[in-house]
């Protein structure tokens, strides 16, 4: 079997202890390209893992796995050098105030990572104030917000409206994500862009601070 293909293979069967060594063996004996092996194995492992997600065939905890293979995947990689020789932008991830619920976000800042992007982690359950003021701070480019309420997605328009009335002209652009939203709601709030899951991230973003808005 080709081993970009075990190495997909790994991160959809969380796989933990064989992704290192096969990582190893594609570079020292195979002599493949870190970019290669991150394209074609694991972010190939973790597209289909979210696919089987999709799909109802995972839930939450493999999820979970997948991704905690992923990075013991990337860190295997970080060995041999770097991916990407400078940050493609930089990201303030946030969950909304009354919600605590970070599993999609965490997923999402390990794709980001592994992705060239610059990813600052601000948590949960945070303000408008709070998480404007850390995206001013910060320098951030984009701010990503999620939500898997309706009960509390209403704070991603408050975030706009306030960015909307301030005035600046380097403001962020904001995406939204999360078990609550949809590309409906997005266009709705005048969001900048909406994600269904951590690769469609990665795609929205690249599009997004290459094009602008």
């Amino acid at each position: 079997m080709d081993i970009l293909k075990r190495i997909s293979d790994c991160i959809l069967n969380m796989d933990e202890e064989s992704i290192g060594q096969l990582i190893k063996q594609a570079i020292e004996s195979e002599h493949m390209q870190l970019q290669d092996i991150y394209e074609k194995g694991l972010n190939d492992g973790m597209v289909r893992a979210i696919e089987f997600f999709e799909s109802k065939r995972y839930d939450i905890p493999e999820i979970i796995v997948c991704a905690d293979t992923l990075n013991k995947g990337l860190k295997a990689l970080e060995e041999y050098g770097s991916l990407n020789s400078e940050s493609k932008g930089r990201i303030l991830l946030a969950v909304v105030a009354g919600d605590t619920h970070e599993i999609g976000k965490n997923i999402v800042k390990i794709m980001l990572e592994a992705a060239g992007y610059d990813v600052i982690d601000f948590g949960v359950n945070k303000s408008v104030d709070e998480i404007i003021k850390a995206a001013e701070a910060e320098g951030a480019q984009v701010i990503g917000l999620s939500s898997m309420m309706t009960t509390t997605r209403g704070e991603m328009k408050k975030l706009i409206d306030r960015l909307g009335s301030m005035d600046s002209a380097d403001k962020p652009y904001v995406i939204i994500g999360g078990g609550s939203v949809t590309q409906n709601y997005s266009v709705e709030i005048n969001a900048d862009g909406y994600a269904s899951n951590a690769p469609n991230t990665v795609k929205l973003l690249q599009r997004l601070l290459k094009e602008g808005i």
